[in-house]
This record gives structure tokens, C-alpha cells and sequence, in this order.
């Protein structure tokens, strides 16, 4: 890039962050009201700063994994997806890459691509129990329950107290006891969850 290039690139990008400071879900905000129309006027704007940076640099991750965020704040699941996808084949080796990725690929059934996800994060920090706990539950949504027993210890193991971790031990417990399919989704086990928790 030219040095206006450079210029233009990281301009954008900032603004770009600027924009979707304090609006995207994260760890410690997992719930947030659906954005307004004003809202979704300003994450498209932040939309089109990102896509600006990566038609100057095609290899910024950075800018594919606020592109999935935005995308994941708008309701756009297959969208946020995409741009995880696209982040991960320029940066295989960023553990948030991989758990977004994991995360967004629950939350549409999609299930290979869940676990291919949830792998690599466990591989690429081995010693963090909320990774492991994602495959578990990635592999629960499968129906693979020795692999997602296998799993869960491993994150119980890193932190017994973790409430997560016992969740989805106990939802594995339930449906291999049960002999009964999962749901598809973690919205749908969510929902399911709600529900049938108290029977057993």
C-alpha cells in the first residue's frame, strides 16, 4: 500500500471501531436488545469502513472478526459465520477466531464445522476450560456423547466450579441417560433446557 493507502486503511478501521465500541456481544455482555433502526444505520456504516480496510488489506482478520460481531448484533447468524470463516483462513492460530467461529456454528446447527472450530481453540489454548466446554457441548449438539463426556471432564477438571462446565455436564448426563437426540441448536437446547431440566 502507498503511504495515503496505509493512511486511508487505518483511518477507516478506527473509525470503524469507534462506531461498534460498547454494541457488540462479548463474554462479559451476552445479552443486549436487538439494535433500532438508528442503531443498524451505524453498524452498516461500520460495515462498509471494514469492507473499506479489506479491499486495502485483504489480510486484516481483525477487520473479518468485527465484520462477524457486527454481523452476529444485526441477527445476521450465516453472515457472522462467513466472516469468521474468512478471518480463520488468514489467521488459523487466533483463539478467537476459532471460538466465534465455533460459537456462531452452533447457534445455526452446523455441526462439522462447530467442532472443527471448537478443536483448534482447545488446541490453541489447552489449558482454558471454556473452550473445552465448547466441545463438549459442540459435540453434544452432534450427538457424540463420549467425545463431549470427554470434553466436559477436561473443562471440570481445569475449574470444578465452573457453572457453565456443570451445565453441560448435566445436559450430556440427561440426554445419554435418556437415550434422546439433542436438539439441533443452542437456542433450540437452550429452550429445551428451560423446560425439561426440572424432570429429571
Amino acid at each position: 500500500m502507498t503511504e495515503e493507502q496505509i493512511a486511508e486503511h487505518n483511518r477507516a478501521f478506527q473509525d470503524a471501531v469507534a462506531i461498534i465500541k460498547d454494541e457488540l456481544l462479548l463474554h462479559e455482555r451476552k445479552e443486549m436488545p436487538a439494535p433500532g433502526w438508528w442503531l443498524r444505520r451505524k453498524l452498516n456504516r461500520a460495515l462498509s469502513l471494514f469492507e473499506r480496510v479489506l479491499q486495502l488489506n485483504p489480510e486484516n482478520w481483525n477487520a473479518m472478526w468485527f465484520m462477524g460481531k457486527v454481523r452476529q448484533r444485526c441477527g445476521d447468524d450465516a453472515g457472522a459465520l462467513s466472516c469468521f470463516e474468512r478471518a480463520y483462513q488468514v489467521n488459523p492460530s487466533q483463539p478467537d477466531v476459532a471460538r466465534e467461529g465455533a460459537l456462531m456454528a452452533m447457534q445455526l446447527g452446523r455441526h462439522d464445522a462447530a467442532i472443527a472450530f471448537a478443536h483448534r481453540a482447545v488446541q490453541i489454548e489447552p489449558t482454558n476450560p471454556g473452550l473445552h466446554a465448547n466441545l463438549a457441548l459442540a459435540h453434544l449438539l452432534a450427538g457424540h456423547f463420549v467425545e463431549a463426556q470427554s470434553a466436559i471432564d477436561r473443562a471440570l477438571s481445569i475449574d470444578p466450579a465452573d457453572s457453565i462446565s456443570k451445565t453441560i455436564h448435566s445436559m450430556i448426563q440427561h440426554f445419554a441417560a435418556y437415550g434422546r437426540t439433542p436438539p439441533n441448536t443452542t437456542p433450540e437446547l437452550q429452550s429445551y433446557w428451560a423446560k425439561n431440566r426440572k424432570s429429571d
